[in-house]
């Protein structure tokens, strides 16, 4: 069925729907940021897209087999919504609690640390990492497996954060 349509009517279609999907993901967060701002939690969503940009930049210039292989699953994408709307839903009870704002701290600082020791590996030479200045695989090796530490505890913590704010909504109520 799709072979008998036009190639560049689908190419328009594929570019309509990620500029429409760009669209919905900034005009999101302009609106999260001026709801938070009014509410005042706007320093959690400020820490949590600088956080979100810091990954895409270390994803950027540490570019390799394994991330473009995880860009076409879509894993950083998809990691970064859940961790941006954790962290908004999160900030509305930092204040009532000195263990969800703990909690926040660790989740973001597990986030950094998973994209920037996060080693990556081209077609020749050694494996790099931190932002493909260091090219050597023994200390890529010892990245990798922090960087594998980190990311269990982001989702153990993702957890816990998440019944956390369970526990706070339900005392609220």
């Amino acid at each position: 069925m799709l072979s008998n349509v036009n190639r560049s009517l689908l190419l328009y279609l594929l570019i309509a729907i990620i500029v429409i999907a760009v669209l919905v993901i900034v005009i999101g967060t302009i609106i999260t940021i001026i709801k938070s701002y009014r509410q005042g939690e706007h320093k959690a969503v400020l820490v949590t897209l600088l956080c979100i940009a810091v990954a895409a930049v270390s994803w950027i210039f540490n570019m390799g087999w394994i991330r473009f292989i995880m860009t076409l699953l879509l894993i950083p994408f998809i990691h970064a919504v859940i961790f941006f709307l954790v962290n908004i839903f999160s900030a509305k009870y930092m204040q009532k609690s000195k263990k969800s704002r703990n909690i926040f701290i660790m989740f973001c600082v597990t986030y950094l640390l998973f994209y920037l020791l996060l080693p990556d590996i081209a077609d020749i030479g050694e494996m790099y990492v931190f932002l493909g200045l260091i090219h050597n695989n023994t200390f890529s090796y010892i990245c990798y497996s922090i960087s594998l530490v980190a990311i269990l505890v982001h989702i153990g913590l993702l957890i816990l954060q998440i019944t956390e704010i369970v526990k706070i909504r339900k005392s609220i109520k």
